[in-house]
């Protein structure tokens, strides 16, 4: 991302830990303390939810929301009932869709990305390539999704059972789901993710998921393999 195309920054709140690219002609100081704000801002909207209903944030099985809540709360719960993981699988992707729409209207910007955590949301004029991070893999940063404007806004979130403290229950390197929405992303990459408890449920877990026409394009790495597919190009880099 050191190039002339984005300007970009860091902006971190406790478990929320973001990385911001904003086109350089867009790019403004004030956008800095404004992704900050907001994400206080959710975050808060995150907590008052949690505190009335703790479930939301330790189930491992969707849960409901009640009608009258944020939109934020919403997309994580409908996320969770369409992937069949708790809600707290979709905040990631939710965050970084919600942040990433701000800073768009805000600052009438051309190109945004939100990365949080693995889990990225973008809007571009131009391609980018995302190359996907497996850890130990030797497949890892081999395989990108070369991203178009026309793909965008997307998100492409990022779930792995080898690397990072988020909760697994698989074994995959990991597991890239790409869709229009952050949130269901997100959880759809948990729920992939956890389906690969052996390097041979890669290619089935792969083909069940791009049965879903939510689902753009995925990625599975467990090790040497590899599962991949969907309406975004893959090259090896």
């Amino acid at each position: 991302m050191g190039n002339s195309r984005w300007s970009s920054f860091r902006s971190a709140w406790r478990e929320t830990d973001l990385w911001i690219a904003i086109d350089t002609e867009h790019y403004r100081k004030e956008a800095e303390r404004f992704t900050l704000e907001r994400i206080l801002f959710y975050r808060q909207v995150l907590e008052e939810h949690i505190a009335l209903y703790p479930e939301f944030r330790d189930s491992l099985t969707p849960v409901v929301a009640p009608g009258g809540v944020h939109s934020l709360i919403k997309a994580m719960s409908d996320a969770a009932l369409a992937a069949g993981t708790g809600p707290m699988s979709a905040v990631a992707g939710a965050m970084a869709e919600y942040i990433c729409r701000d800073l768009l209207e805000k600052y009438s910007a051309d190109e945004v990305v939100v990365e949080n955590g693995g889990d990225i949301f973008m809007k571009l004029t131009a391609p980018a390539t995302v190359a996907v991070y497996a850890g130990s893999s030797p497949l890892s940063e081999k395989i990108a999704l070369q991203v178009t404007a026309e793909d965008t806004p997307l998100a492409l979130c990022c779930s792995s059972g080898t690397v990072g403290h988020s909760l697994s229950f698989g074994i995959a390197d990991a597991c890239m789901i790409s869709c229009r929405d952050g949130a269901l992303a997100d959880a759809c990459a948990t729920a992939c993710c956890n389906e690969v408890k052996k390097g041979d449920d890669v290619h089935r877990v792969t083909e069940k998921a791009l049965e879903r026409i939510e689902i753009l394009s995925a990625v599975i790495i467990a090790g040497e393999k590899v599962g991949l597919g969907g309406n975004i190009e893959i090259k090896i880099v």
